[in-house]
């Protein structure tokens, strides 16, 4: 199903990269996962030319596969020498069909497609009726909300379900009425503004993914560094399938404390906005929007609107960090979210404004107010780290029978993310020529993490377990019938289509001595063995003479 997904989603043949993205998802660890990656593999077509252009061909004249490399098979030599048009012109063409349009015309094959009538149907505001009371509402615009939402104060939000499916399930939370906002267009905005990027609240997080490189291959790195930031996390925010159906608002009012991104958000400078059943809106910063363990500034009669994602200044530096027991599909043990601004005063490159907020050290994303506070107006270099890891674990402190354990190891990780932050500043200002290069040993810390792309090898070595399964064993029965003495062997023959009477007549003496020695049960049974092989020969009318043969061996 993720394959499928993947493929019929992509205008472009996949990438080796992207299928194993799209297979992440899927925590399964029986089912053998590198023959998988093998047969979904073919679908990448990582060079076009070979594809393309004119296939290549060996010193006797036969045509070059571009898959294998081994000499092609399908077509003969007349085809490749001197008759290839005639050859592509029988062959039929086949519109593309890897893309899910809404026009049904241009799938004439078997393969079935979400109906494209169903597609086009006119969506209505939905209310259906579940056990227990339960009520489920669908509007399809902000003021049907607020309308809802002004009748049902308590009233759940949900969009992917990703979050509240896990906490009916699993927690035993009931609510009495859930409204879905999936089909609101004012909840799905995104927007390019001149003070930042507005990002509506139930945007999916596949979709901020696609938008934000959109953003940054047009604007370029100078106003999006917040944008990189995010979109690096993402990378390692759940699988696909969650990221396809989870949204920004939904993990920001979720409030977790271990969220990937609620400090980032808090970090770069956001702010949200909410609006009330009266239409009036307001606007927060995020650091001030979470108030406790799952507690945010929402009242019951307001709704998340929107998030402003501020452009980065020049000389403005926002990095991510997360570390986990793995690093696909896992919760964060602790993350992090750093934000620098450097300028430059009587000749030295100062600190100007930081934000350094840490997540999965408290019920609530927790800011280093004194790290902060020692930085602003100090040159960045390394005579600040002592102090400044000595305010951090004042800023973060953690208890001894603090909730997740590894209290010890969690709290080397606050320090060693702001060396790595303050690595990665160093080595951004340097490529301007503005700072001392990094020390060779500490460049790896500045590397973004990548993972080639799996491959692997499957060894075995068949070991006897003691038991006749799968073993090349003869059969107990066979012993009652024969004993001591085998029934039959494989016999080889240098003619081929040769008749079973020459290979009995080329029995040597002991051999002769030994069938004489059969019972006559071994006699009968071995007689028509004979027969049977005769008949799958097709060599009836030699039948009589196997038989005068048998009962001449003696």
């Amino acid at each position: 199903m993720s394959m499928y997904a993947l493929l019929r989603s992509s205008k472009q043949p996949p990438t080796k990269e992207q299928i194993e993205d799209s297979l992440a998802g899927n925590l399964c660890r029986c089912t053998g996962y590198r023959p998988i990656i093998d047969a979904f593999g073919v679908f990448a077509k990582t060079d076009d030319s070979l594809y393309t252009a004119s296939p290549s061909e060996s010193a006797n004249g036969k045509a070059i596969c571009p898959s294998t490399g081994k000499p092609c098979l399908c077509r003969n030599e007349t085809d490749v020498n001197g008759n290839e048009s005639s050859l592509l012109s029988s062959v039929k063409t086949y519109l593309p069909s890897s893309y899910n349009e809404i026009d049904g015309n241009a799938y004439n094959e078997k393969e079935l497609i979400f109906p494209p009538e169903l597609q086009l149907r006119k969506i209505m505001p939905l209310r259906l009726n579940g056990f227990n009371g339960v009520r489920w509402y669908r509007p399809l615009k902000l003021d049907q909300l607020l309308q809802l939402k002004s009748c049902y104060p308590e009233a759940k939000l949900i969009i992917g379900n990703s979050e509240v499916g896990v906490e009916t399930e699993f927690k035993n939370a009931q609510y009495g009425v859930m409204i879905s906002v999936t089909h609101v267009p004012e909840l799905h905005t995104l927007k390019v503004e001149e003070d930042g990027l507005r990002i509506g609240s139930a945007v999916r997080l596949a979709q901020l993914q696609d938008f934000l490189k959109k953003v940054i291959a047009e604007r370029g790195s100078l106003q999006t560094s917040s944008c990189q930031a995010i979109l690096r996390q993402l990378k390692w925010f759940a699988g696909t399938q969650i990221r396809n159906v989870a949204s920004v608002g939904g993990n920001i009012c979720t409030a977790s404390p271990i969220s990937d991104l609620n400090p980032l958000w808090m970090s770069t400078g956001a702010t949200f906005q909410i609006i009330d059943v009266n239409n009036n809106v307001r606007t927060t910063v995020a650091k001030d929007f979470f108030l406790g363990y799952r507690k945010v500034d929402l009242k019951d009669d307001e709704v998340l609107l929107s998030v402003i994602l501020p452009w980065t200044r020049p000389f403005e530096y926002v990095k991510e960090f997360k570390q986990a027991h793995r690093r696909q599909d896992d919760i964060a043990l602790v993350n992090a979210g750093m934000r620098v601004h450097i300028t430059e005063a009587e000749g030295n490159w100062i600190v100007s404004d930081v934000s350094i907020v840490y997540g999965g050290v408290a019920a609530v994303p927790l800011t280093a107010g004194k790290t902060e506070s020692f930085l602003v107006g100090k040159k960045l270099d390394y005579g600040l780290l002592d102090e400044a890891f000595n305010l951090l674990k004042e800023d973060i402190p953690l208890a001894e029978n603090a909730p997740g354990g590894m209290v010890e190891f969690r709290s080397s990780l606050t320090l060693s993310f702001f060396f790595k932050f303050f690595l990665y500043v160093t080595h951004e200002m340097n490529t301007k020529g503005l700072s001392e290069g990094l020390d060779v040993a500490n460049m790896s810390a500045i590397q973004s993490y990548t993972r080639p792309v799996t491959t692997g090898t499957q060894g075995y070595e068949l070991v006897r377990q003691g038991t006749a399964v799968g073993q090349p064993m003869v059969h107990l029965s066979a012993m009652l019938q024969l004993p001591n003495f085998p029934l039959g062997s494989l016999v080889s023959s240098s003619q081929k289509m040769c008749p079973v009477l020459t290979i009995l007549g080329q029995l040597d003496s002991s051999k002769k001595r030994i069938l004489g020695q059969l019972s006559m049960m071994g006699r009968f049974l071995h007689l028509m063995s004979l027969l049977v092989l005769a008949r799958s020969l097709e060599s009836l009318w030699q039948t009589p003479m196997i038989m005068q043969k048998l009962l001449q061996i003696k």
